[in-house]
């Protein structure tokens, strides 16, 4: 047996050759000596009967004759290139046609070999071997590739899953170092506290009671007016007026120390104790009223409120204190903002300080937007306006901790969010979103 029988053989495992020609003898010929070559042979007497065969087997190659009554090879391979389920199975034309331009058409048309009739058994299957092992070839490559983009895919897929979880990660390790420093703070914050409550006290009680003695002192002294003389009585004046001032300035900075240190107290103690159901919109009107009373005495702030509440907000899971405290912070802040706008605008007629609050039902979430047309932030510190400490007010006005606390509340107790939008001198935005109806206090 020749070199071209043995390796017919080997490739013939398996492997499906669909013959296509309307004569009975030549295709009796074919398939007699093909099947001798342990080849599955499928067999089509035209065009049409091709292509339904073609779907349904799918053969590894197929003989398809040139001329052939009703469709012709021409156009049975142009139909069968044209069909996404047969395009890639290899096509050679068995013709008797020997002029090159119609051996051209058949290679443009998608073929891939061509053998002429009558037909030479040995030529056939060089041809068919060559074919079939490239087609193999082919479908080996296509499903490597296939594997291969897979598991690209799976891949990217595993460094995506990677990259969320060491965010996760950073993310969970900062929330961590946060908490010790907080607990570390609160610690120590409560050990100052308590040290410096009793002398806060002291010097307190001290101031007043030097500022009723003084009094006193000024009482015994105008009765005495008319034996001391007028230089003196007004020395002694003087003295006490000093001294007077003295002993107020300290009561105050005193009071304000025990402010700030019962502030920092609150800041590290947060927690959900005091969650209740309660309703947003009176927390928002209760603690607008709180926020404005100092302002509304004076009767010299003239700022338009605009309010717009969602009534199907309803009750919600909060701490209602905290939460006014929050609120109290920030409103105190847009006043401030106005207030200062209105100062350096008292030339300008037109200037109205407007501050508007604003709720909206979100479904799972509440939304709250306080808007003022005040001052406005500073690009460069709008990032930090949370951070402890920091304040833009003059010294003694601001200690820097409101927007902490408020930022601490709705954030980190209420499990909310903060966006602020702002452009300075010209207005600020505060967004907030905070979960609705939910049991918070279960979760931790």
């Amino acid at each position: 047996m020749s070199i071209v029988e043995n390796n017919s053989k080997t490739v013939a495992v398996n492997s499906t050759i669909l013959i296509v020609d309307d004569n009975p003898i030549n295709m009796k010929l074919a398939v007699s000596v093909l099947e001798s070559y342990n080849f599955k042979i499928l067999v089509s007497m035209n065009g049409k009967s091709c292509l339904k065969q073609a779907i349904d087997n799918s053969p590894d190659i197929i003989l398809l004759d040139v001329l052939m009554p009703g469709i012709d090879g021409f156009e049975t391979c142009k139909r069968l290139k044209a069909n996404p389920e047969t395009r890639d199975i290899p096509v050679i034309f068995m013709t008797a046609l020997s002029d090159t331009e119609d051996k051209i058409t058949g290679f443009e048309l998608g073929a891939v070999d061509y053998v002429t009739k009558p037909i030479k058994i040995n030529e056939v299957l060089a041809r068919v071997k060559v074919h079939i092992q490239l087609r193999q070839l082919t479908k080996t490559l296509k499903k490597q590739n296939l594997l291969l983009q897979e598991e690209i895919k799976q891949r990217i897929i595993a460094e995506a899953k990677l990259k969320e979880a060491l965010q996760e990660l950073q993310v969970a390790q900062k929330e961590i170092i946060a908490q010790e420093k907080l607990a570390y703070l609160g610690t120590l914050t409560s050990g100052i506290a308590h040290e410096l409550c009793n002398p806060l006290n002291f010097v307190q009680n001290f101031a007043q009671l030097s500022s009723e003695l003084l009094d006193e002192f000024m009482e015994d002294l105008t009765l005495e007016t008319n034996k001391i003389e007028s230089e003196k009585f007004e020395n002694f004046t003087e003295i006490f007026n000093e001294l007077k001032h003295n002993a107020d300035g300290i009561y105050q900075h005193s009071k304000r120390a025990e402010r700030i240190i019962r502030m920092m107290v609150k800041h590290t103690r947060l927690d959900s104790s005091k969650l209740q159901f309660s309703n947003l919109n009176n927390i928002l009107t209760e603690s607008l009223q709180f926020a404005g009373h100092s302002l509304w005495e004076k009767q010299d702030f003239p700022i338009k409120i605009h309010t717009n509440y969602d009534e199907s907000i309803g009750e919600i899971f909060v701490s209602s204190s905290d939460l006014i405290q929050a609120f109290i912070n920030m409103f105190d802040n847009s006043y401030y903002a106005l207030k200062t706008k209105l100062e350096q605008e008292s030339s300008n007629q037109d200037f109205a300080p407007i501050l508007s609050v604003q709720t909206c039902n979100l479904g799972e979430k509440v939304e709250i937007r306080i808007y003022d047309n005040g001052t406005g932030i500073n690009s460069k510190i709008k990032d930090k306006i949370f951070d402890p400490f920091l304040t833009t007010k003059p010294p003694g006005e601001g200690i820097g901790l409101g927007l902490s606390l408020t930022y601490e509340i709705l954030v980190g107790q209420h499990h909310g969010s903060i966006q602020v939008k702002s452009k300075l001198e010209e207005y600020s935005e505060f967004i907030i979103e905070i979960p609705a109806r939910k049991n918070i206090s279960e979760e931790n």
